[in-house]
């Protein structure tokens, strides 16, 4: 029952997590007209969250594994809460913005907390395919919010806060029905610190994840002008669907990837995916047919996605129960700085050359070098395993 229990309790928070991430973007004119700013200004609104949930990735980590899994997913809920009443308590931008930061540390707080619950519940075979199902839900509660803001912006412009304010409260009372041991560690901040970042498994992953996340991000953000630009004949509006199936696909591959560890090894599933991204970026760099690319990104966004708990599989296998949730965190760190990065790198390649061209070509070679560079870590996970 503990088992039912925590992967339950994952992929909740996982659909909560991918709510609060994108409640804003659909209630855009709502919330500019109630705090009467520019899209500039909103933007603030939508990026601090994402900001304060990457840099809290690490802390995130060393916390959870020195505080314990209880107590670290209380606190992430209780600043989650905190973040969603202090918009609806004073509607104003500077208070929504701070609630967002205050959220943001809770669900960076939560990702560590709950990967490392995942781990700790399951049988260890298995823990690749229950944290697949965790960031799955990741994508459809992000499809969710889409689907639900807009109807309950009826009711008013507080729903947008309200939604996944109540979404925690039935986390809150989970876990006190998790009947988790406390889970701390004795070793000091300063040598979990220092003992992932002298990880070369930790950084090998983190490329890893930084490309795969990175990727569906960014092609997310930039499928609908990428259909545009290959179509020549509709602008970007009319593609709008393009991210949002993008999404979908994420969500699906990442959840996919959890049947597809019941088959394969996890190492395999890492270096195949990585290798078929590099396929597809390159592939992209001379197609121009719509609905191909289409396809393509579809297939990339698969690929990017099938990885997710395949990648923390071999994380888990790699270090002990006490420096989990400090890997895990620090894993998590570097797709985020990833997927800004990219994304970025692709707005200014479109912007100096007229074409996303570029953008892929450095993708590509970037999956190469991933690729190339992971193939050590067979040698670790044998090592570890001997050594278990």
């Amino acid at each position: 029952m503990i088992v039912n229990r925590a992967v339950l309790f994952s992929i909740l928070m996982g659909l909560n997590l991918g709510i609060i991430f994108m409640t804003i973007p659909p209630a855009l004119d709502p919330l500019m007209a109630l705090y009467g700013v520019s899209y500039y200004r909103i933007s603030l609104l939508i990026s601090s969250l994402i900001w304060s949930h990457a840099l809290m990735q690490v802390p995130a980590g060393v916390m959870t594994d020195r505080l314990g899994i209880r107590v670290t997913l209380i606190m992430c809920l209780f600043a989650i809460i905190i973040g969603h009443v202090l918009p609806i308590v004073r509607p104003d931008l500077f208070a929504a913005i701070a609630g967002r930061v205050i959220a943001g540390i809770g669900t960076g707080l939560s990702v560590a907390a709950t990967m490392k619950l995942v781990a700790l519940s399951v049988p260890e075979n298995r823990i690749g395919t229950y944290q697949a199902f965790f960031g799955g839900f990741f994508s459809f509660g992000s499809i969710l919010a889409y689907v639900c803001i807009p109807f309950l912006l009826s009711l008013g412009w507080q729903s947008v806060y309200i939604m996944p304010l109540v979404m925690c409260l039935p986390l809150l009372f989970m876990v006190g029905l998790l009947r988790l041991g406390p889970h701390r560690s004795t070793i000091s901040v300063s040598l979990h610190l220092k003992t992932v970042l002298r990880m070369r498994e930790g950084w090998t992953l983190g490329f890893f994840h930084a490309l795969s996340f990175g990727s569906i991000l960014t092609l997310g953000n930039w499928v609908p002008a990428l259909l545009a630009e290959v179509s020549a004949s509709a602008s970007a509006v009319h593609f709008a669907w393009g991210g949002a199936i993008i999404m979908l696909i994420s969500g699906i591959g990442r959840v996919s990837g959890g049947f597809v560890l019941v088959r394969w090894q996890p190492l395999m599933v890492v270096r195949a995916s990585i290798l078929s991204l590099a396929v597809i970026f390159f592939g992209m760099l001379f197609v121009k047919s719509p609905m191909v690319v289409l396809f393509m990104a579809l297939a990339a966004a698969w690929f990017a996605s099938v990885n997710f708990g395949a990648l923390f599989h071999v994380a888990a296998r790699v270090t002990s129960t006490d420096y989990y949730a400090t890997l895990f965190g620090f894993i998590n760190f570097l797709p985020n700085l990833g997927a800004v990065l990219f994304t970025i790198m692709f707005g200014f390649v479109k912007e100096s050359s007229g074409s996303f061209i570029g953008g892929f070509g450095v993708m590509a070679h970037l999956a190469v070098a991933a690729w190339w560079w992971g193939r050590s870590l067979g040698w670790t996970v044998a090592d570890s395993r001997a050594a278990s």
